[in-house]
């Protein structure tokens, strides 16, 4: 009875002590520790049910914040609190159980430190995560005169935690865990705290219980004492001690492999927060060549511009960095002839740029090839036989009506300067139209005038013609810009776009004699707009925004034309997917 009374009196003593003090300085530092697993845990339940970590930032004493991509609300949202009292009970349960608290602590450290090196992104996280995880881990091979109470002092520290949180959440309602919970998941919030609460003391209970069953004398006599972990020199043993000192670095092995094959664990489940050195884009540019899709520049939701040149391959899901662009930009032409892309114009937020440039997709080198007749971006370019046209855009001031006519070099032909003229004219100006070459036409499709209006036009051009002029003019069901236009031999179709909103819309359009016609097929699985649609090996590909699961990836749907099916890729990348 006196090793339960000790116990219970040191462990009562800490959490009246934790409970009275706990908006004060001193307990600050300790505070953070369980902010951060905390936060950890929400992480964790969002690998673990299919979703994604973007990063986690502890903010202070009394806050932090993880940004998720997916995940089941329910666990998710619950992890936190419910993660942290069940660490909490069984750091207390394990009672005078040395063994267990010292695989404990080594349990802790890592996951501290494997949640701070792959998520935390703010400089506090950072030093404090990885100071109280290489501190932890220490504890699992050296032990100190605290060792043996300060498991005990965690567990209590993580229970006061959740428990003063739940109760504060239910005098003070305010946006927590289980508001956001109970919105998403549409439960009352009363339920969720009562849920919480419930769970909390009954693991709490339930780690009392076992701790003091364990301090019975039966299972004292049972304790491995620390010095039979501890690993010495060879120069300290004696011959009597041979073989402890053989068992003792067969067991350093051990336990070495365990934290390794720990970390690789936590790698793994993060990887899709590691190893990623693109980032999900929006008005880039996209054309296939050979065997493999390039992607250009194109700039993210913060307004971020880039100027990489991605080469991707679905078929085996890969990603790789070939070139880079003279500067970041967006809103580039962009098509392919032969195994040569070209990229015209483009805008980076203040300049419009006027030059041509090509990749040669053999070489992977990417070099100016001649200049446009002044600034363009948010034009349409397409190639048709051994010439390029772009058509309409922005020069910076106005939107344009020209149609331009580059002659491109064969593949083994000399890449000399090119020279673009005026091929012929829209019949008004427009920009953020889609082009595309069907059965010896051109056609133009939708866009916005000068005035900021959005056309329903499909205007059709004869590249054959020494002048391009419009031989006719259909419409779309309705008015939009920003879109996705990909030409088979069966139609023309043009992928989702943006008509105040983005739209998940798509069209089949017909040419024949009799004139236009736009048939409507099964829609995207999102509203997407600012993408672009390319086919290759008789497969299409829609490349660009961002995957709806892995926020941080590009996206890359594969599409079926013939019934509409959709199927989102995630592509991998160094070692991992």
């Amino acid at each position: 009875m006196k090793a339960r009374e000790a116990w219970l009196l040191r462990n009562g003593l800490a959490a009246a002590v934790l409970a009275l003090a706990w908006n004060t300085v001193p307990i600050r530092p300790l505070r953070v520790l369980v902010v951060l697993i905390h936060e950890v845990f929400h992480a964790l339940a969002s690998l673990v049910s299919g979703g994604g970590v973007l990063s986690i930032e502890v903010l202070s004493y009394s806050s932090g914040v993880t940004t998720l991509a997916g995940g089941s609300p329910l666990l998710v949202y619950s992890a936190g609190y419910l993660g942290t009292a069940l660490l909490g009970s069984v750091l207390l349960a394990a009672g005078p159980l040395a063994r267990l608290k010292r695989f404990l602590y080594l349990g802790v450290g890592v996951l501290v430190l494997a949640g701070t090196l792959l998520a935390v992104r703010n400089p506090f996280g950072w030093a404090y995560g990885l100071a109280v995880g290489v501190l932890l881990a220490v504890l699992f091979f050296r032990e100190y005169r605290f060792s043996g109470w300060l498991a005990d002092f965690l567990g209590v520290l993580c229970l006061v935690d959740v428990l003063h949180d739940l109760a504060v959440f239910s005098l003070f309602p305010s946006k927590n865990d289980a508001s956001i919970l109970s919105q998403s998941a549409g439960l009352p919030y009363g339920a969720v705290l009562a849920a919480w609460a419930a769970l909390v003391l009954s693991m709490a209970a339930a780690a009392l219980y076992v701790a003091w069953r364990n301090l019975h004398p039966r299972f004292q006599e049972r304790k491995p004492e620390w010095e039979d972990f501890s690993f010495r020199r060879s120069a300290e043993m004696s011959i009597q001690d041979e073989g402890a000192g053989a068992r003792g670095r067969i067991t350093l092995i051990v336990y070495l492999s365990l934290l390794a094959a720990a970390v690789l664990l936590a790698a793994w489940s993060a990887r899709f927060v590691l190893f990623q050195p693109w980032t999900a884009r929006e008005w880039a540019g996209a054309a296939a060549a050979g065997d493999a899709i390039y992607l250009f520049g194109g700039r993210d939701r913060a307004g971020e511009n880039y100027a990489e040149v991605y080469r991707l391959q679905p078929r085996q899901l890969r990603i790789r960095r070939v070139a880079s662009l003279p500067s970041p930009r967006f809103g580039m032409g962009v098509a392919a002839h032969g195994r040569r892309i070209y990229v015209l114009g483009g805008f980076d937020g203040r300049t419009v740029y006027d030059d041509i440039l090509v990749l040669d997709t053999r070489t992977g080198g990417l070099t100016p090839a001649g200049r446009l007749p002044g600034p363009r971006a948010f034009g349409a370019a397409v190639t048709a036989g051994g010439e390029l046209y772009y058509a309409g855009g922005w020069d910076g001031e106005r939107q344009l009506d020209e149609v331009l006519r580059i002659r491109l070099p064969g593949d083994d032909g000399p890449s000399g300067p090119l020279e673009a003229s005026l091929a012929g004219r829209l019949p008004s100006p427009r920009e953020f139209a889609a082009a595309a070459f069907h059965h010896g036409r051109l056609y133009v499709l939708g866009g916005s005038d000068d005035r900021g209006g959005y056309l329903d036009e499909i205007v059709e051009l004869d590249p054959a013609a020494a002048s391009l002029s419009a031989l006719r003019v259909g419409r779309l069901p309705s008015s939009r810009i920003r879109c996705a236009v990909l030409s088979t031999p069966q139609a023309i179709y043009l992928l989702g776009g943006w008509e105040g909103r983005k739209v998940d819309q798509v069209l089949a359009i017909q040419t024949g004699e009799e004139g236009f016609q736009a048939r409507e097929l099964p829609p995207l699985p999102r509203p997407l707009s600012d993408i672009a649609a390319v086919g290759l090996q008789d497969e299409v590909y829609l490349v660009g925004g961002t995957h709806e699961r892995f926020q941080r990836q590009i996206g890359l749907l594969r599409w079926d034309p013939a019934g509409g099916g959709t199927e989102s890729l995630k592509l991998r990348n160094f070692l991992v997917w």
